[in-house]
């Protein structure tokens, strides 16, 4: 598959101390944001042209408090499943481990190039 004209990554801690949160920054800024840069204010609209290509990166901690440092989802041109992902993401762990930004933003970076 060829890669799209424009790409998104939305990379997102996904330790607990985020997720009684997470549904308000959704709604209020994340949301906005994606269908902002797809060119889509509406639910359902249709796009002229080439959609845009989203993707998830979900970075946790190092160590035993948390199941994966880091996790990615692969690429979707479709704005409403791309929502239902961040609203599905299962914020856990944490702890006293350092958080794993810089694997995530990486592998932020990777999934842009691939």
């Amino acid at each position: 598959m060829a890669a799209a004209d424009r790409q998104l990554v939305v990379a997102v801690e996904g330790t607990a101390a985020l997720g009684p949160y997470w549904s308000t920054i959704v709604a209020e800024y994340v949301e906005k944001i994606v269908r902002s840069f797809c060119a889509s204010e509406l639910p359902g609209q249709k796009l002229v042209g080439t959609p845009p290509e989203l993707a998830l990166v979900v970075f946790h901690t190092h160590g035993p408090y948390s199941a994966f440092d880091v996790q990615r989802s692969g690429w979707t041109k479709d704005v409403d499943a791309f929502l239902s992902w961040l609203s599905g993401i299962l914020f856990s762990g944490g702890g006293f481990s350092e958080a794993s930004t810089c694997e995530g933003l990486a592998e932020a970076l990777k999934v842009l190039t691939s």
